[in-house]
């Protein structure tokens, strides 16, 4: 995709291409516009399909904001499996049930796809390094990716970042700055620090309007995989920018012509930290901070302390698609952890194992009816939060799966 424009998503204002985060006219966040050939994406959607024939993300360069002469910097990011959950079906009480595995990527978390770009637009813009607010998963990516376009990289994290995602940050180069209070406290450092040393701010809010397009490649690796539209798509969002352009993802394909319809989008967030939900269930238009996160779903605790219209954007894709915003007790999510590694063998983190929960409670209420396809987003491994997974007093103990209820 040739980039033509930034713009706004709340005023439409339009900017050309270039290093820029923010709409100068109403300050909301921006949106990479451009050219791009419906047949290209047509191609290599028909290509994923046959044989097994996989090139992972780049498969869909077309479809990507970078330089057609651009060196793509990878590690095999995407083409990720598509797996039917029989047994984890059976437990949920619902018959088409799959999980879009992305723990399997190369720094184990669905965030290698929008680094991959990043990383590539960064060298081909001649940028001097690499800059990312994290919880963790944005972190070891930035990290990995700025390892190998040879750039270098700090990364800016809450004071109770778990270990395991530190060390591996650390690991692969990157200079670690830790900062008191939440991910926003994280987000407005990174911020100043980028623009202040012309850096590429990579954090995976809808901050960096390049990154976030290679979120657009789990939609169409999904229908690729699955032959059609799901009805419902579940993902963990903090911001949501994966939820946003998952569904941008499938729009595209029924622009092309290749799809007929739009999933319904179901955004899940912990009980904890649940400002895009709250404002869901008021019926309000506008979202809301959360006040400080109190949750052991980590990788999705961000309260959106001064940057709120990010979750407004998600909370409008959520409405547009027909979906719902949802928030899980914290009691459950160790259940759904267990649940997810003893019925698939999929060890989740536990900001992603909570995208399960959605299809119990969408078929509680009445909204996944007998029949319909249900895919589950695995954004994340639980290797690299395993203490918040395993020492939570009400994890399920012994062999069995969680009783469904």
């Amino acid at each position: 995709m040739r980039v033509a424009a930034l713009r706004c998503f709340f005023c439409s204002a339009e900017y050309p291409p270039g290093l820029l985060y923010f709409c100068e006219r109403c300050g909301g966040t921006l949106e990479a516009r451009g050219k791009w050939d419906a047949a290209a994406l047509k191609d290599a959607v028909a290509g994923a399909n046959r044989c097994g024939d996989r090139r992972g993300a780049w498969r869909y360069r077309e479809m990507l904001p970078v330089s057609d002469r651009a060196d793509p910097v990878t590690m095999g990011e995407g083409g990720t499996p598509l797996l039917r959950a029989g047994r984890l079906a059976e437990t949920l009480g619902h018959d088409r049930v799959y999980l879009k595995n992305e723990t399997v990527n190369p720094t184990l978390s669905f965030k290698d796809r929008p680094m991959s770009v990043a990383a590539t637009k960064a060298v081909g813009s001649g940028l001097a390094g690499i800059v990312a607010a994290s919880t963790g998963n944005t972190g070891v990516s930035a990290a990995a990716y700025a390892a190998k376009a040879g750039l270098p990289c700090s990364i800016y994290v809450p004071a109770g970042t778990p270990s395991e995602k530190t060390r591996l940050i650390e690991i692969y180069g990157a200079k670690i700055e830790r900062v008191a209070g939440n991910f926003s406290d994280a987000w407005r450092r990174a911020l100043e620090d980028a623009r202040r040393e012309g850096l590429f701010n990579v954090t995976s809010t809808y901050l960096n309007p390049y990154a976030c397009e290679g979120d657009k490649t789990v939609a169409y690796e999904i229908f690729a995989d699955l032959g059609e539209v799901p009805d419902w798509v579940a993902i963990p969002v903090g911001a949501g920018p994966l939820l946003w352009y998952c569904l941008k993802g499938f729009r595209e394909l029924v622009e092309a012509g290749i799809a007929d319809r739009l999933p319904r989008m179901a955004a899940v967030q912990a009980e904890g930290c649940a400002p895009i939900a709250k404002a869901w269930e008021a019926g309000a238009d506008e979202v809301e901070p959360w006040g400080e996160p109190a949750t052991a779903a980590g990788g999705i605790a961000d309260p959106l302390a001064g940057y709120p219209r990010d979750g407004t954007r998600t909370l409008r894709a959520v409405r547009e698609s027909g979906g719902v915003a949802l928030r899980i007790p914290e009691r459950d999510i160790p259940e759904y952890v267990a649940l997810l590694a003893r019925t698939e063998a999929v060890c989740a983190e536990p900001a992603s194992a909570i995208a399960v929960a959605a299809a119990r409670k969408l078929r509680e209420s009445g909204r996944l009816r007998p029949g319909e396809t249900f895919v589950a987003v695995i954004t994340g491994h639980g290797v690299k939060d395993l203490d918040a997974a395993v020492s939570h007093p009400h994890l399920p103990h012994g062999p069995s799966a969680p009783a469904g209820r």
